[in-house]
C-alpha cells in the first residue's frame, strides 16, 4: 500500500508540471487568437456589388419608363430635369443600401467591424463599375450624373484658369472646321464669359482669315493664335472675364459641395446596408 501510495504521488508531481505547460499553451494561443485580423467575404462583396448594380440597371429602366410617360410634347417640360436627378439619387442610395444588405448576408458575417468595411469596400466597388460603364456609354442613371458632375468640374476648371481650347493645331483645314464648329465657341465662351453670339461671330471672321491664307499654313495659324489671344485679352481687359472667373467660383464651390454630400450619403447607405444584412451570431455552449 506504501509503494501505491508513494507511486501516486510521483506521477502527481510528474503531471502537475504538464498542466502548467498545458495552461501556458493555452495561454498564447489565445493571445494568437486575439491578434488575429478581421476575415471579409469578398463572395460577399462581389455579389453584393452585382445585385447593386443589377438593380441600378432596374431602377433605370423604371425611370426612363416612368419619365417617357410623364413627357407631354405639347407643354414645358423643365421639370423633368430636377426629376431625373431625384431620381437618379434615389436609385444610387437604394442600390448601394440593398448591395452593403447582401454582401453581409451572402458572405454570413455578424460581427460589426468586418459588416463595416465590408459595406466601405462594396462602396468603392460599386462607383468604380458605375463610373467604367458611364465611360463606356452604357446609361445608367447614376452614371450619367457622374458625367455630368466630371464635364461641370472641367468646364468649371476651364472658368477659373481663362483658359481656352488650342483649335490653332494640326493642318489649316482641321484649323478652319474647329473655328466653324460650334462647340469652339460654347466653350471659349464659357472660359471667357463673353456672349456666345459674339464669340461666334469672331470665330467666324478669323476662319474666313485663314481659308484666305491657306496658301501659307504657317502664317494662317499664326494669325489664328494671334486673334484668339487678342480676343482673350480684350475679355480681361474689359471685366469680362473677371466676372466670368467670380461666377465660376460659386459654381464651383456649389458643385464640389453637391459632390461631396452625394458620396458621404452613398457610403452610408452602403454601410448600414451592410450592417442592417448580418446574420445573429451563433451561440454554443460546451464544457471549459
Amino acid at each position: 500500500m506504501a509503494t501505491i501510495v508513494h507511486e501516486g504521488f510521483r506521477n502527481e508531481r510528474r503531471i502537475a508540471p504538464r498542466r502548467n505547460n498545458d495552461r501556458a499553451v493555452t495561454h498564447r494561443s489565445a493571445s494568437l487568437i486575439d491578434v488575429q485580423g478581421m476575415s471579409v467575404s469578398w463572395g460577399g462583396i462581389w455579389g453584393g456589388v452585382l445585385i447593386g448594380v443589377g438593380l441600378l440597371f432596374l431602377l433605370t429602366a423604371l425611370g426612363l419608363a416612368l419619365g417617357v410617360t410623364a413627357v407631354d410634347p405639347n407643354s414645358d417640360n423643365s421639370s423633368l430635369g430636377m426629376g431625373a436627378a431625384v431620381w437618379a439619387g434615389i436609385s444610387l442610395l437604394l442600390a448601394l443600401y440593398i448591395a452593403g444588405m447582401a454582401s453581409t448576408r451572402i458572405g454570413a458575417i455578424f460581427d460589426k467591424t468586418t459588416g463595416m468595411f465590408e459595406g466601405t469596400l462594396v462602396w468603392v466597388l460599386s462607383l468604380l463599375v458605375i463610373v467604367y460603364l458611364a465611360g463606356s456609354g452604357i446609361g445608367l442613371v447614376a452614371g450619367g450624373a457622374f458625367k455630368l458632375i466630371g464635364g461641370a468640374t472641367q468646364t468649371i476648371g476651364s472658368m477659373v484658369t481663362g483658359s481656352t481650347p488650342d483649335i490653332s493645331q494640326g493642318t489649316i483645314d482641321q484649323v478652319i472646321q474647329r473655328l466653324r464648329d460650334p462647340q469652339s465657341s460654347r466653350v471659349i465662351a464659357t472660359a471667357t464669359g463673353m456672349p456666345q453670339d459674339q464669340v461666334r461671330s469672331n470665330l467666324t471672321q478669323i476662319a474666313d482669315k485663314a481659308e484666305a491664307a491657306k496658301d501659307n499654313p504657317a502664317q494662317a495659324a499664326a494669325d489664328v493664335r494671334q486673334s484668339l489671344e487678342d480676343m482673350i485679352q480684350r475679355a480681361r481687359a474689359d471685366g469680362t472675364f473677371a466676372r466670368a472667373a467670380d461666377k465660376a467660383k460659386a459654381a464651383a464651390t456649389k458643385t464640389a459641395w453637391i459632390t461631396f454630400g452625394a458620396l458621404l450619403l452613398s457610403l452610408l447607405a452602403a454601410v448600414l446596408g451592410s450592417m442592417t444584412g448580418r446574420r445573429a451570431a451563433a451561440v454554443t455552449a460546451g464544457r471549459e
